[in-house]
């Protein structure tokens, strides 16, 4: 059956991690099971100040500017609607959000790589470690035994994230080979909708099918009265309302609702007032 979490009566929680520094708070809405290659986070994320050096990871990801404007680069600069796909290996930022009052859906999960995503409760674990080891500064880690004492410094330090992942893995972090050549901003007002012949009043736009897992992103919106089953997959479904009311699997739905399909699963979305939902796919990976 569909699972729902309702967000809009859900309250920010600040991240405990320090690797990006402060300035963010999370709603999570859904986990994925951790320790495997499918593991993901779900989460309504809300930056009041944040900075982060330029970087790149070694798992996939979304970012729907919500609310606001949200900086990717000094150059890519994401208004409120659009969305970003980060893919793995490929570098991005500084980003830079002096101002507050951004509301962003994220979407983080392990690519097509296999390397798997770590959660915030295994980062935390190895936050943990290496506090007594040096300091977390401007996105960067700082460890205390490299001091470079010829220049009265500690050099450039490593990237945050990589240093929370060496340590919980107990290996060098490799990154995978990039597969694009930069952050793909997607414009959803471009696209037009197309009707969903399998629905009533049902309509999509498809904003892009990605590497060779071929994780897809749509938006599907429903005419007042519209309905649409969504066919079971093996795959990950995870839905976010944007606009209206409706129901899913006979349980309500509004906006800041989320929802998942666990693989197998299917459920039929129906308004009598419309509605409108981003919807993210991610096929199991073998």
């Amino acid at each position: 059956m569909a699972e729902i979490h309702h967000a809009s009566t859900t309250p920010y929680i600040p991240l405990s991690l320090t690797h990006r520094g402060p300035g963010l708070s999370f709603k999570h809405l859904f986990l994925g099971p951790e320790s495997t290659p499918e593991n993901y986070l779900f989460s309504l994320a809300h930056q009041s100040i944040f900075y982060s050096p330029r970087h790149k990871h070694n798992f996939d990801q979304f970012r729907f500017a919500y609310k606001n404007s949200v900086s990717i680069s000094p150059d890519i600069v994401l208004q409120e609607g659009e969305l970003c796909y980060h893919p793995e290996g490929v570098e991005y930022g500084p980003q830079d959000d002096p101002e507050g009052g951004r509301e962003v859906l994220v979407l983080q999960f392990g690519g097509a790589s296999g390397q798997g995503y770590l959660s915030f409760r295994e980062v935390g674990v190895a936050q943990g470690r290496l506090g007594g080891r040096g300091r977390f500064e401007g996105g960067r880690f700082f460890e205390n035994a490299v001091a470079d004492k010829e220049n009265g410094g500690e050099g450039e330090g490593k990237d945050g994230y990589q240093a929370l992942w060496e340590e919980m893995m107990g290996r060098e972090l490799v990154y995978p080979v990039p597969r694009y050549g930069g952050p793909v901003v997607v414009k959803p007002e471009g696209f037009r909708w197309v009707k969903v012949k399998e629905g009533e009043g049902a309509w999509r736009k498809c904003l892009g099918v990605f590497s060779e897992r071929e994780t897809r992103v749509e938006m599907v919106k429903l005419d007042e009265g519209g309905r649409v089953q969504v066919e079971a997959r093996d795959a990950i479904q995870l839905f976010f309302v944007l606009k209206g009311e409706g129901v899913v699997g006979g349980e309500s739905v509004r906006q800041e609702s989320a929802v998942r399909l666990q693989p197998g699963v299917g459920a039929e979305f129906a308004s009598e007032t419309g509605l409108e939902v981003l919807r993210f796919v991610l096929p199991m990976l073998r």
